[in-house]
């Protein structure tokens, strides 16, 4: 606690040295509770005084951590970074399926995905039990704070893929219904 502010230092301090009060508070008590023969009350006691001392124990690796990390940063010169200006960023590819003898070509790999599912039967999809993300690839109701989730004939399709992940998993699912799928990549 050496590269704290003083005050911050003094007040990490006094918390300490109120924690060690109040599990000293604890310890007695509980040799109270012990000499009565009230053992319901010596466990909750004892229980009390772990996770006292637990969080003493987290709020010191806290401590510690930032610590560490404000002398890493002080001893670090800033290092600035000019954008280059030559740089631009390309634009995705776009995915094509041929499927059964169907050429499915959408605007975004998204769009060309979930289309390709629904050639496939968004039943016989969820049969497999498919996840993406760890979250699963269709689903009747749609998985809590996850966004990339779209809903389509009753089902929410998760969305979350990348050229790769879409190519590997269209084509897993392929293998898996025994229908032929040929995935391509292709400039804009």
């Amino acid at each position: 606690m050496n590269r704290l502010p003083e005050t911050v230092a003094h007040k990490f301090i006094e918390l300490f040295t109120v924690m060690n009060n109040a599990a000293d508070d604890l310890k007695m008590a509980g040799a109270d509770a012990l000499l009565l023969g009230d053992f319901a009350q010596v466990g909750n006691i004892t229980d009390a005084c772990r996770q006292l001392q637990m969080l003493e124990m987290d709020i010191k690796a806290i401590v510690n951590n930032s610590d560490a990390k404000y002398t890493a940063r002080s001893t670090e010169k800033p290092r600035f970074y000019k954008k280059d200006g030559n740089r631009t960023r390309k634009q995705g590819s776009l995915l094509r399926v041929t499927l059964a003898g169907k050429v499915i070509e959408e605007a975004t790999i998204k769009e060309t995905f979930v289309k390709t599912l629904r050639v496939f039967g968004l039943d016989r999809v969820a049969k497999l039990n498919k996840t993406v993300t760890s979250v699963p690839l269709l689903a009747r109701t749609p998985v809590n704070g996850y966004q990339n989730q779209r809903r389509c004939d009753g089902w929410y399709i998760t969305t979350h893929v990348n050229m790769y992940t879409a190519k590997n998993v269209l084509e897993e699912i392929g293998r898996q219904l025994n229908m032929p799928v040929k995935v391509e990549f292709f400039e804009r």
